[in-house]
């Protein structure tokens, strides 16, 4: 688990920092920067045989005062919609039409860098317990920080999150995004084989190839072996406090922090 702390972090002084968390089926995790956008302190809690309510009872940094908090569910539930066709009490109608909804709170984040929103569902308990702890928090669906960082990024590129058992692949030729997707995966092998059928289906030559979230060299060398141009999505300041696997895990939260 990890659990890093960087020396200059004050716990008693939290309003000058942002809290950035990380809710997913099977983990939770979070991670505080500073007003340089560094992380500065970031902890992996196990979810095993333990509820959301727990972790922010047990855990005295979730129940501090932050400058700002910001939650990423990772879920397949979510769906893009333009903004000429966006009517906010229709979100529900808008994700129907592509997973099923369940009693689970609907939300939609506008993004302004492809001109649509993204409609989301979040589980209503998750929502209500983080609320609880942190009432200022704005929710969001891991594609939008993906989106925004695939954009930020020159040439034709795709990104690949890996979460458990579901990769979300996002596609970009220089600032147009081409596609956005999630998809069900039980190895390495089904994540290369959707990233080949979108790479087909778009008709296009990739300059680079990034993989992160829940992933490691091993899935790199895999990745490599069929795209040459497949490679670990690493940030230098993660990877110099935290190693390169728990940069790789904490990469989404650092994506969410900057283009919020």
């Amino acid at each position: 688990m990890l659990n890093f702390v960087d020396r200059k972090f004050n716990s008693e002084k939290t309003s000058k920092y942002k809290l950035s968390i990380q809710i997913s089926l099977d983990g939770f995790l979070f991670c505080i920067f500073d007003a340089d956008n560094i992380c500065v302190a970031a902890r992996i809690l196990n979810t095993d045989n333990t509820n959301i309510d727990n972790l922010f009872a047990t855990e005295p940094l979730l129940t501090k005062r932050f400058s700002a908090v910001n939650c990423v569910v990772v879920n397949q539930k979510s769906t893009l919609v333009p903004n000429n066709c966006f009517e906010k009490n229709k979100s529900a109608e808008y994700l129907k039409f592509v997973c099923n909804i369940n009693d689970e709170k609907i939300l939609a984040q506008k993004i302004k860098k492809i001109g649509a929103y993204c409609v989301f569902a979040i589980d209503r308990n998750s929502y209500e317990t983080v609320k609880k702890y942190q009432p200022q928090t704005e929710f969001y669906n891991q594609c939008i920080p993906l989106i925004h960082g695939v954009l930020q990024n020159f040439g034709r590129n795709m990104f690949i999150f890996f979460d458990s058992k579901t990769i979300d692949i996002v596609v970009s030729n220089n600032t147009k995004l081409l596609l956005q997707n999630s998809y069900k995966t039980e190895s390495t092998g089904d994540a290369i084989y959707f990233a080949a059928a979108v790479k087909k289906m778009l008709d296009i030559e990739l300059d680079n190839i990034y993989l992160s979230g829940k992933t490691n060299k091993h899935e790199e060398e895999e990745f490599s072996s069929f795209f040459k141009q497949a490679k670990l999505e690493l940030n230098k300041n993660l990877i110099f406090t935290t190693g390169i696997e728990n940069a790789l895990l904490l990469m989404l939260l650092e994506k969410l922090n900057k283009c919020v």
